[in-house]
């Protein structure tokens, strides 16, 4: 085992989950520890594990953007502080994210539209939840 300033540890149970260099700055991982998805952000040097599964629609957030210290969700658009867990925009319905870039719904099949349409529809109110931060 390496040196701990070498890795990412889960103090608890001493398991190394990631090594440093595997988080650049102002990046983020998805790890699995006991089956359950963290997300792993380093910012400026200090790491923060959040639950990677959105409180809201169970999207991965480590496939989202993070801009400083706040991911966003990819599937739509609401934000959470990596650093404490935190919700601090609930999903945006209006102004979906547009990464990836090749995203067009323009494109696609009425039938398919209709039916991210009305999916949508389905989870509009949903409540969004803080993520757990994990310690």
């Amino acid at each position: 085992m390496t040196k701990k300033e070498e890795m990412i540890v889960n103090d608890e149970n001493n398991i190394e989950v990631a090594k440093i260099e595997d988080v650049q700055n102002g990046k983020m991982k998805r790890v699995k520890i006991n089956g359950k998805e963290i997300l792993i952000a380093n910012i400026n040097g200090k790491y923060f594990a959040i639950d990677n599964k959105c409180g809201h629609s169970n999207a991965a957030l480590s496939s989202g953007i993070l801009n400083g210290n706040i991911v966003t969700c990819p599937l739509h658009g609401a934000q959470f502080d990596v650093t404490t867990g935190k919700k601090i925009k609930d999903p945006d319905f209006e102004n979906l994210p547009s990464s990836p870039p090749s995203r067009s719904f323009e494109k696609l099949p009425d039938d398919m539209k209709k039916y991210i349409e009305y999916a949508f529809s389905l989870v509009r109110d949903v409540n969004t939840h803080d993520q757990k931060d994990i310690e």
